[in-house]
């Protein structure tokens, strides 16, 4: 009797610890599913598809009249919770005049709007790959100021990238130096864009910050 008295001690002794031991094993895989989960939350998140189509807010006037080739323009990312995605929240996209004509007689005013690259709110930049939609131009002649319905677009063609590639997080460019300039050109007057201006644009190809 007393050989089995520490026998039956043993067994209650293992049985008590493979009874705790089951829950926070539980706990523990449930705390691995959990974080894997978020993560993979968080990698959805941080992607914008192809084919996202978002307004953005000219931060400055532009005008084939007083603009050169290669000044710079800021657009400012208004909807940014496209979908509930959050990337481009406070998102900033920096661009370029090319070939900007200024209204005279027999010629028309025209100017290529390019756009360069987009940096979001932790300051990191990426190559943005995007169509113009569509905005509002406006023409001034004689003085006034005559808002078009919609855009006016003479053409689509190649443009040159001017960002700063040593900013970017990988470096490189999606698609080589070249970049797709958009044509806003005027029938009489000069092709003015105003601060506040809506510019719409579509990325082709998706933006990816998760690399």
């Amino acid at each position: 009797m007393k050989k089995l008295m520490p026998l039956l001690l043993s067994a209650v002794l293992l049985s008590n610890t493979v009874a705790c031991s089951k829950p926070s094993d539980k706990t523990s895989n449930a705390s691995t599913n959990t974080n894997t989960s978020t993560s993979g939350a968080k990698v959805a998140q941080s992607t914008v598809p192809a084919g996202t189509t978002f307004d953005t807010i000219l931060s400055q006037d532009l005008s084939t009249a007083k603009n050169k080739n290669n000044d710079h323009f800021t657009l400012k990312v208004k909807n940014s919770l496209l979908g509930g995605n959050s990337t481009l929240k406070d998102a900033q996209i920096q661009g370029h005049l090319e070939d900007v004509v200024k209204a005279a007689r027999g010629k028309k005013a025209s100017l290529h709007l390019v756009v360069d690259d987009i940096t979001l709110k932790d300051g990191t930049a990426y190559p943005i790959d995007a169509t113009l939609v569509n905005t509002q131009v406006e023409t001034k002649t004689k003085g006034k100021f005559i808002q078009n319905a919609g855009i006016i677009l003479g053409g689509v063609v190649a443009g040159h990238f001017l960002g700063d590639k040593a900013k970017f997080k990988h470096g490189g460019l999606a698609g080589g130096a070249a970049a797709t300039a958009f044509v806003l050109s005027s029938p009489g007057g000069e092709v003015v864009l105003k601060k506040g201006t809506d510019i719409k644009l579509k990325l082709k190809t998706a933006l990816d910050t998760t690399s």
